[in-house]
């Protein structure tokens, strides 16, 4: 059992027995998943110990503006940065014990810019956000290739990659920080067949492209931001999506026409997949689209033609899943995609045959989903695309047959949507994501 697992246990066992003896020194802050806002002010979150502390101390440091007390372990401040989900190891002493637990934590930040990618006219629309309303001014256009049906943002923030499913290839863009204008680097081909998705690494400078036949490794050159592919892993045809856990030790990819999923290993150092499959499980009637949450114990799938969601745990020592009960009922018909809020509480859907977006509730302690209201779009026509934005206070939704991107307020306390308007796009829009950080 890992030190994760431990981590917050209920039956007193922990995992620095041998520094105590029949007593251990036991730490805990009552959750092992750390939710900031940037630009907040945060706690002090005291933690819980067993006996006095007398050194504490943060492996790596703290996202800057947060500090660690070291005589209590006390969490502080108010965060700078905005981050992904990162693990830190607190480790405190007292006159005889030491104990070392990983608490994650993800600073939340209000992003700069928003991208539509439109598959019929193969255009990206680019958008400011307005920090405080979350809403989109359209600021342009750029064209991509042929048939694009996805998008991703580095880790960065500083380039925009979009594979052409019709002209197997991949575009890459420059995001100018000041404004988000776009600017091309050129083409270069996606070493495969009908590129339709693609996911980056959460802290390596490396995106990975998933083709029908196969999932490409290209590594990202930071100075001038040209890919370049550095691996080419075989894998079962039918391609839909793929996702990497928050921490970038596993990699998930679908097969949307063998009703299947496959899980493979990422070398920490290296950042490429091992080819061995760990797992390989079966899913509902053409899995389509997936999503994990930011505290990566949970993976939640979409079966296109089931129209629900199917929930499992990850086991944080392998990458495991372990399937949570039933799949969802069905709310809707068309489900297609599905994204989670920051904080790992709710988790909305599209489903583009019934123009309406369903709430589900995270349960806290096995991850499982509760229904919750289902929104009806009164504007929207087919909602396919669905991001929550990096603050975990806005959703936006792509229409692919009015061309539009509605956009929503996600209520805090219960995951409820308020409309917040709409604003145009190109034709068939399919994908949305947001970039940078404010201020």
């Amino acid at each position: 059992m890992s030190a994760l697992l431990e981590f917050g246990s209920t039956d007193g066992k922990f995992l620095c027995s041998v520094f105590g003896g029949l007593n251990p020194f036991r730490l805990n802050y009552g959750t092992d998943y750390l939710v900031v806002r940037q630009n907040e002010p945060t706690g002090p979150i005291i933690p819980f110990a067993s006996e006095p502390i007398e050194k504490c101390q943060s492996l790596p440091s703290l996202p800057a503006g947060l500090t660690l007390n070291e005589s209590n372990c006390a969490i502080s401040g108010t965060p700078t940065v905005g981050t992904s989900s990162i693990k830190y190891l607190i480790t405190a002493s007292s006159s005889n014990k030491q104990t070392t637990i990983p608490l994650i934590i993800k600073s939340l930040y209000t992003p700069k810019f928003a991208y539509v990618v439109n598959t019929n006219s193969g255009l990206v629309n680019s958008y400011s956000v307005n920090s405080s309303s979350g809403v989109l001014n359209a600021s342009g256009f750029v064209a991509a290739g042929g048939g694009p049906e996805s998008l991703a943002v580095s880790p960065s923030q500083k380039y925009l990659t979009v594979p052409n499913r019709n002209s197997n290839n991949i575009t890459q863009f420059s995001i100018n920080q000041t404004n988000g204008d776009l600017t091309s680097l050129g083409n270069v081909a996606s070493g495969g067949n009908s590129p339709s998705s693609l996911v980056y690494h959460p802290y390596k400078d490396m995106v990975y492209i998933r083709n029908f036949e196969n999932v490409n490794t290209f590594v990202v050159n930071q100075t001038t931001g040209t890919l370049s592919s550095v691996y080419t892993m075989a894998v079962n045809t039918g391609a839909s999506s793929l996702m990497i856990d928050p921490l970038g030790n596993y990699l998930y990819v679908l097969n949307y026409g063998g009703r299947s999923m496959d899980v493979y290993h990422i070398d920490p150092t290296t950042g490429l997949p091992n080819p061995t499959v760990i797992q390989s499980i079966g899913t509902g009637a053409f899995p389509r689209n997936l999503e994990i949450l930011a505290n990566g114990k949970n993976l939640y799938l979409v079966n296109d033609a089931d129209n629900n969601i199917s929930s499992y745990r990850i086991n944080p020592d392998n990458g495991m899943l372990e399937t949570l009960g039933f799949a969802t009922i069905p709310l809707g018909v068309n489900a297609r995609s599905i994204s989670a809020d920051p904080t790992g509480r709710f988790v909305y859907m599209t489903q583009q045959g019934s123009d309406s977006v369903s709430i589900y509730r995270v349960d806290p302690t096995n991850g499982s989903l509760s229904q919750g209201t289902t929104y009806m779009l009164s504007q929207g026509d087919a909602p396919t695309g669905i991001s929550t934005d990096s603050s975990g206070k806005f959703l936006y939704v792509t229409n692919i047959n009015a061309s539009t991107v509605d956009m929503f307020k996600i209520n805090l306390t219960d995951g409820s949507l308020s409309p917040n308007g709409n604003v145009g796009t190109s034709t068939l829009p399919l994908a949305i994501v947001t970039a940078g950080t404010n201020p």
